[in-house]
């Protein structure tokens, strides 16, 4: 049998590279620590400063050090946004709808909520009731008006649909933080990023009515994990999730990432 020759040579940028790739990811070089200089890499590989420079972009590119203006090039932390945008950006190429990332989601989190009700340990149910009360306390904020009328949701005011997006995000963070699966922590970012901004509109609910029925809703979750109940767990999550019609059609028709306006 006879093999093709055609081997990929690498180039001195990419050697460089793959030495610096395997120091990050052994752990030699830790997350925000400081990269050498360009002329301390240039004498260690004795390869010229574009080189250094290609195999920086390199780096870069696949989400391992990040450069900062007049301070220098850093390692960064596995959980970066590079992953995310990555991640979002080939769903975005296969036409993904919102409604994928969901679909996702209701094969995940039953299952991850389970882990997190065997799992979690005090300091965990801790964190996971904080970020409830954060949440809620965003909501409550954007839903509050100055003359205590009945208002038309978060969904009004693009700010606070970001912050309720960004605090709901966080619950859901440290629900798959107490389950302490290294894949779940470091998915957690880049689906709450996928899962995207949801604006219901429709009738007016008064704050304080809005801000009890959403805690009625997510706190049977953290009961059930501070209960280290797993099926209750499940059961709670798949309340979550139970959503109507028009917020499925809305998401089936919105690509990934993007806002889904539920009517």
């Amino acid at each position: 049998m006879q093999f093709s020759k055609a081997v990929k040579k690498q180039t001195l940028a990419e050697q460089v590279a793959d030495t610096v790739r395997e120091v990050i990811v052994s752990g030699e070089l830790a997350a925000g620590a400081t990269m050498p200089t360009e002329p301390e890499l240039c004498a260690q590989f004795g390869v010229s400063r574009a080189v250094i420079r290609d195999a920086t972009r390199i780096l870069m590119a696949q989400g391992l050090v990040d450069v900062r203006q007049g301070a220098g090039a850093f390692v960064t932390s596995p959980n970066n946004p590079a992953f995310a945008d990555a991640l979002l950006l080939a769903l975005r190429r296969m036409e993904a709808t919102a409604w994928d990332a969901e679909q996702f989601e209701q094969l995940l989190f039953p299952a991850a909520v389970e882990l997190a009700a065997n799992a979690a340990t005090d300091a965990d149910v801790a964190a996971v009731r904080q970020a409830l009360d954060a949440y809620l306390a965003i909501l409550a904020d954007v839903a509050r008006v100055e003359d205590g009328s009945a208002i038309g949701g978060a969904a009004d005011d693009a700010q606070g649909l970001v912050a309720l997006h960004e605090g709901y995000s966080r619950f859901l963070e440290s629900v798959l933080g107490a389950t302490h699966n290294r894949v779940l922590l470091l998915l957690a970012r880049p689906l709450a990023q996928l899962h995207g901004l949801r604006q219901w509109e429709g009738k007016a609910m008064p704050q304080d009515e809005m801000v009890a029925t959403e805690r009625a809703l997510l706190e049977p979750l953290v009961a059930a994990i501070a209960a280290h109940d797993p099926a209750a767990a499940r059961a709670a999550i798949h309340a979550v999730q139970n959503l109507p019609a028009a917020a499925v059609a809305a998401m089936q028709t919105t690509p990934i990432g993007e806002t889904t306006v539920i009517p």
